[in-house]
């Protein structure tokens, strides 16, 4: 008996306090994600990689951008340097999520399979999220470790904690999108909050896929 209370408080425990991050988070979100990328003008189109890397230099880095191109910036600049052609290089924003981790939000309706490559060598994890809610379309969480996808994080047993007692609607895309983003802010220590929307980031132009 002892033994069982022991192990249902350590789940608890990891719960509470992510081991990829160290720092404690809520066990759920203080604002509704979906709420949070509504008000900053992602909720119809939001495409963005959870990286294992704090410092977003060198996540500009391995995505090959030309340095001279970056700007620092917060989300809604980023955005608004969007152009009407067609032409323009694609854009992606890199902002630092928490301790160990950057977020890459792609601005341009396009997120290359390659970069969760690039961005993984080296022992490092990396997490795809793409969801056109306009259309109702969603990918499965993507998981990439060291240079080699492994499929979703639900085939991880070492995340089990951080989706095991969610229990959104996974039949509607709202609640799979919902439901990943809790998840990626247990696993992080961070969840999606207007701070860090407002927080200067890096704007970048990618190289040609």
């Amino acid at each position: 008996m002892c033994g069982v209370v022991i192990a249902v408080l350590r789940k608890a425990l990891l719960a509470l306090y992510p081991a990829e991050s160290g720092v404690p988070v809520p066990v759920f979100p203080a604002e509704n994600q979906l709420r949070i990328l509504i008000e900053h003008g992602l909720y119809y189109s939001f495409m963005a990689r959870w990286v294992s890397i704090e410092d977003v230099h060198e996540v500009a880095r391995r995505l090959q951008v030309a340095t001279e191109t970056t700007v620092a910036c917060d989300l809604q600049a980023a955005m608004r340097s969007s152009g009407a052609s067609s032409r323009k290089p694609r854009r992606a924003w890199i902002a630092r999520l928490a301790a160990s981790w950057s977020l890459v939000v792609y601005l341009d309706g396009w997120m290359p399979d390659s970069d969760s490559d690039l961005l993984s060598l080296g022992g490092k994890s990396v997490f795809d999220v793409s969801c056109i809610s306009g259309i109702e379309e969603i990918e499965e969480l993507f998981y990439t470790h060291d240079g080699v996808s492994t499929g979703t994080i639900y085939d991880e047993e070492e995340y089990l904690v951080y989706w095991d007692d969610l229990q959104y609607d996974l039949k509607s895309t709202d609640g799979q999108l919902e439901e990943y983003l809790t998840i990626l802010g247990r696993v992080a220590g961070r969840f999606l909050d207007h701070d860090l929307f407002s927080s200067q980031g890096l704007l970048v132009q990618l190289p040609p896929d």
